[in-house]
């Protein structure tokens, strides 16, 4: 016990900022250890983080002469996180062996957990388990949501449903991030433990109640036993029988999934389903190399159309990135997302009628969190494709017409159309633009349309057009032949990256 409270107060205390000169009974630090009852660093673990600004104030209040700054209270603060971090973890605390470095990480630690704390107490739910979901899939979801929860063991508490490590496994060693060297060297004992264990069987248990995964966690009710709950889902789910059932499937998966367009099958969920195939055939034993699943992406792109672009990407995928799965799908996604976007906005391609937009679609100012007030800037990707969708396109590509068009009218409302360059317009009113000559309606187009289904709306005519020659008509209300021209915009952001587990690979 002596050796301890000299090692505090000649090394310890010292290191945060405190003076130990003088006479033994005057000095600070023996002033401060006598103040708050320390006996040792050890004694640290007793007190909150939080405090640190207390035990500064409440000593400057009783030794006005000895006041301390804010330095000292930042290096209390890094000092009670580090001893409590040393503890949680069960390993043993040198005090002799404490340095500057370990007072400032454990500020910062402590500063990082009060955020991350914060952000994750409006969660009170796990997301609702559903024999529709992939069960790996809920399972991860369920591990991401805890990693997010904070409990006594002031992390997340997420380490309560760790999988088990194969034999040997060190995580001091083994750990390939400091948040899962954490995650496997807490205890899955004592009272902090068992505050965070029944934490998590609360929110285990909402989420399976009254569906059948909730009948595998009967035997886990009476302890309230989180991790128990957890690891009797996964060993119903994810034992041999139905791991045999998915690798069937994954193979099946292998066998017929190809890519030919984005109508028939969209190149991401491609992409998507082929990596759950491997991943499921990667838990069965069965793992192929990246050349081998470089080589099978290459081969299941096919190219019935012989676009030269899509020839050239495969081929430069393959030359790239041979031995790099991870990379080639990356290269090959972005890719092929730029190839696809020009293809349809290529001019000719997707004929786009205002009429078929409602005026409250087109007074709308944002879709899906997506600015469209100017239809012409440039979207990106994910917007395009993933935010916007077909019906906000429609709605931009409407915009697009309605502004760059000749109705004076405007969409949605009364005003004189034009027709042709030698007859007046119908009146523009509703959800129609004027058409050609005198008295004939503004919202004939669409009727107009079912007899040509190639035929462009007046509105997107070019300003040449105008010096073309009249076509002769016996009826005053056919609109005049007009020839057309469409804009086009492309975007191109890349996209791709996989999702990985909280706790890494379980494998040896």
């Amino acid at each position: 016990m002596a050796a301890a409270l000299i090692e505090l107060r000649d090394v310890v205390l010292p290191l945060v900022g405190l003076s130990n000169a003088g006479p033994i009974d005057d000095r600070q630090t023996t002033q401060f250890m006598t103040f708050h009852g320390l006996t040792s660093a050890d004694s640290f673990n007793l007190l909150e983080p939080y405090q640190a600004k207390d035990l500064v104030k409440q000593f400057s209040q009783r030794f006005p002469a000895s006041s301390m700054g804010i330095l000292i209270q930042n290096n209390l603060t890094g000092l009670i996180w580090h001893v409590k971090d040393m503890n949680r973890r069960s390993l043993p605390l040198d005090a002799g062996t404490i340095g500057m470095n370990d007072l400032y990480r454990g500020h910062l630690a402590y500063e990082a957990y009060v955020q991350n704390r914060d952000k994750g107490e409006n969660i009170k739910a796990l997301e609702k388990w559903s024999d529709k979901l992939e069960f790996d899939d809920w399972d991860r979801k369920v591990t991401e949501t805890l990693s997010l929860i904070y409990g006594r063991n002031y992390c997340p508490i997420a380490y309560v449903i760790r999988p088990d490590k194969p034999l040997g496994w060190n995580p001091a060693v083994d750990a390939t991030t400091d948040y899962e060297r954490l995650m496997y060297q807490l205890p899955l004992n004592g009272i902090a433990y068992d505050q965070d264990n029944e934490a998590v069987f609360s929110m285990i248990q909402l989420a399976v109640v009254h569906t059948p995964a909730e009948t595998w966690i009967y035997d886990h009710v009476p302890g309230r036993d989180g991790r128990g709950a957890m690891k009797a889902l996964r060993d119903h789910y994810e034992g041999e029988a139905e791991l045999d059932v998915r690798a069937t499937k994954a193979q099946q998966t292998l066998n017929t999934l190809v890519y030919t367009n984005e109508k028939t099958l969209a190149f991401e969920v491609m992409i998507t389903k082929l990596n759950k195939a491997y991943n499921a055939l990667k838990r069965q034993g069965q793992e192929f190399t990246d050349k081998t699943k470089v080589e099978q992406l290459a081969a299941r792109i096919k190219n019935p159309s012989h676009n030269v672009s899509i020839t050239v990407a495969v081929e430069t995928m393959r030359e790239l990135h041979r031995n790099d799965y991870t990379a080639a799908t990356q290269f090959i996604t972005s890719r092929m997302a730029s190839i696809n976007s020009a293809h349809v906005n290529a001019p000719g391609n997707n004929t786009r009628r205002v009429s078929e937009v409602s005026s409250n679609d087109m007074a709308r100012t944002e879709w899906n969190g997506v600015d469209i007030r100017d239809p012409w800037k440039k979207f990106t990707e994910d917007e395009w494709y993933t935010k916007l969708g077909k019906r906000g396109q429609e709605i931009v590509l409407a915009k697009r017409d309605h502004r760059g068009g000749r109705n004076h009218g405007g969409y949605g409302h009364g005003g004189r159309g034009r027709g042709g360059r030698y007859r007046r317009g119908g009146r523009g009113y509703g959800r129609g633009y004027g058409r050609g000559g005198r008295g004939g309606r503004g919202n004939d187009n669409q009727s107009n349309s079912n007899n040509n289904r190639n035929e462009r709306n007046v509105n997107e005519t070019d300003s040449g057009d105008r010096t073309a020659t009249p076509v002769a008509s016996s009826n005053v209300n056919t609109s005049s032949s007009v020839s057309t021209i469409s804009n086009s915009q492309a975007s191109g952001s890349e996209r791709g990256g996989q999702n990985g587990s909280r706790f890494g690979s379980n494998r040896p």
